[in-house]
């Protein structure tokens, strides 16, 4: 073979090589903008993301899409009296700054912090996290062009989802269009756009953006209802791998087309900072709460009155489900409850919601948004004390949320040999000091864990060994002290399905749960 002919047969198995990777490149980064059609009232201003929306190149990587999404960006300056860390610890601009604050009135303080939010309707209205202005007796704005405005409208907010909603009087202002969360699938390409920072910088990084892909949708971190106290959160979060850090709340995580698809909200860590691991609340449940707010100036939304957690394996396994699927009752609303009213009884696994089956908590929070307070909805369940199916009709109630639980100190666990891999005391046993310092009831019936191994049933199950927790009823047997405690555990085997039901050792709370015990 020739020099030139095998020149020429080189250059073209490269240009093939290097067609064809572009062809799968654009394959597998989905960059084709999503079909959305205005559904509903759109009178609150909504853009929605239209058929004919141009499709992004990748000749200049996601400058396009950001070049169109970072002028509806917006930076929030808050200041307000907390009695906690700030969540973006940034000095304000010179002519932001706030004033000083009552030093002589502990243990709240003035404190200055930063967030972003977005433009979503020409007439200024701002969608932020509610966690970013909750404190707030100040809030300043800073547009992408520089603009500043001082003490913006906070038109409500509502803590179950971590949505706020703020008006700006301003003019010319860049709106963001909205795309869909129900659309977006795993692995699609998206951005987050915010102004992050840290307590090293000078001030907040204006509209910083970061790329990844849509880790998972639908996870339920319990952010909202475990570490902020809120029983009845609605948690249904866009999982993603695009950086987000302090600040970067309420900014907007949009997809490839330039469409906000979610507020971004939280991230999973050990250090406070970016690991991986970021949260976005999808823009349909946004839209349910900044309707509501623009139309009512509150939330109105249903409710069935009971607090529920995913189903487990093991749960799967003591009610004899076909799939690890369903919504477990763990308590009632302390008011009225329509659940409870309708005859469900803690314990029961809630697994369709109008002849839809249910594969969590997530799913049946979005299936009970459909309706409206007053309507009946129909619930499949599993009968906990049965473990037989029926179903009960539920007349939803508008949604009140109950007072935060209280955290209380825990003790080191202990290994212990019993089936369950617990170590556990009557009350009477217990000395003045170890019931103040498991916050106790001398008073409730049922045996007190006081240790355990991390290695057995119950840890395995929990992550932990929930020192101060009560045990109350196993398999729906009374538990009223260690001879039935130990009467109950001693018939138990290897492979069994057990479930507990226990006080919560941080708030006295009835929980269920169930673990299997290990094979030896």
């Amino acid at each position: 073979m020739s020099d030139s002919l095998r020149t020429r047969l080189n250059l073209l198995i490269a240009t093939t090589i290097a067609f064809a990777f572009g062809l799968g490149l654009a394959s597998a980064l989905d960059l084709t903008p999503f079909s959305i059609a205005a559904d509903g009232d759109t009178d609150p201003g909504w853009v929605i993301g239209a058929p004919g929306a141009a499709a992004p190149t990748m000749e200049n990587g996601f400058a396009d899409v950001a070049d169109r999404v970072a002028p509806a960006v917006v930076t929030l300056y808050v200041s307000g009296e907390r009695g906690m860390p700030s969540f973006s610890p940034f000095p304000f601009p010179p002519d932001l700054e706030p004033g000083p604050g009552d030093e002589e009135d502990p243990p709240t303080r003035m404190e200055a912090w930063s967030g972003s939010g977005f433009i979503v309707s020409e007439d200024g209205y701002v969608v932020t996290n509610n966690h970013v202005v909750a404190d707030a007796e100040r809030i300043d704005l800073q547009l992408h062009d520089g603009r500043r405005f001082n003490d913006v409208e906070l038109v409500g907010r509502d803590p179950q989802t971590d949505v706020a909603l703020l008006r700006l009087d301003a003019d010319e202002l860049a709106v963001l269009p909205i795309g869909s969360s129900d659309a977006t699938e795993v692995g699609e390409w998206v951005l987050a756009i915010g102004s992050p920072g840290f307590r090293s910088s000078p001030g907040p990084l204006h509209s910083s953006v970061t790329a990844g892909i849509v880790s998972a949708k639908g996870r339920n971190i319990d952010i909202l209802g475990r570490l902020r106290g809120n029983p009845f959160a609605i948690e249904d979060f866009i999982q993603t791998d695009a950086v987000i850090n302090r600040g970067n709340s309420g900014g907007p995580l949009v997809n490839a087309a330039g469409e906000v698809i979610g507020i971004n909200t939280a991230i999973l860590s050990t250090t406070g900072s970016y690991q991986g691991y970021g949260f976005a609340v999808p823009i349909e449940l946004a839209r349910e709460v900044v309707d509501d707010l623009i139309e009512f100036g509150e939330v109105r939304r249903a409710l069935i009155g009971v607090a529920i957690t995913d189903v487990t394996a093991a749960d799967a396994e003591f009610y004899g489900l076909d799939r690890v699927e369903g919504a477990l009752i763990q308590s009632f609303s302390s008011g009225d409850s329509p659940a409870r009213d309708a005859g469900l009884e803690v314990g029961d696994v809630i697994v369709a919601a109008a002849g839809e089956p249910i594969s969590g908590v997530s799913e049946l929070q979005r299936r009970i948004r459909a309706f409206e307070p007053g309507e009946t909805v129909n619930l499949e369940i599993v009968r906990r004390s049965t473990v037989q199916r029926e179903v009960a009709s539920v007349t939803l109630i508008p949604a009140e949320v109950d007072s935060p639980p209280r955290l209380a100190a825990q003790a080191e666990p202990t290994e212990s040999g019993d089936a369950l891999g617990l170590e556990v005391r009557d009350y009477d046993e217990l000395s003045r000091a170890d019931l103040r310092r498991y916050e106790g009831d001398e008073d409730v019936e049922g045996v007190i864990i006081v240790g355990g191994d991390p290695r057995g049933a119950v840890g395995r199950q929990f992550g932990r060994i929930p020192v101060g927790a009560t045990i109350i009823d196993i398999n729906g047997a009374e538990v009223r002290g260690r001879t039935d405690y130990d009467r109950i555990v001693a018939g138990l085997r290897p492979g069994d399905a057990v479930s507990l039901r226990y006080l919560r050792d941080f708030d006295q709370q009835s929980q269920i749960r169930s673990v299997l015990i290990p094979e030896r």
